[in-house]
């Protein structure tokens, strides 16, 4: 569990930046449909990152041997 949790960690930190550099890329250089679309993938890789970070926080092992 611990590594599904840092895998969707991973891929939802890849998914906000780069749906944010594209977004505002696209929008810079007025092409607003894909500006739309990359921009609306912000919030599902939060989504996914916020959810990959309470997976690792809850089910990696502790150093105290418990």
């Amino acid at each position: 569990m611990d590594r599904i949790g840092r895998y969707s960690l991973i891929l939802g930190l890849v998914l906000t930046i780069a749906g944010l550099v594209l977004g505002f890329g696209f929008m810079f250089a007025e092409q607003d449909e894909l500006a739309k679309m990359f921009l609306m993938v912000v919030p599902l890789g939060f989504l996914i990152l916020f959810a990959g970070l309470s997976t690792v926080v809850l089910f990696s092992p502790r150093g105290d041997g418990k």
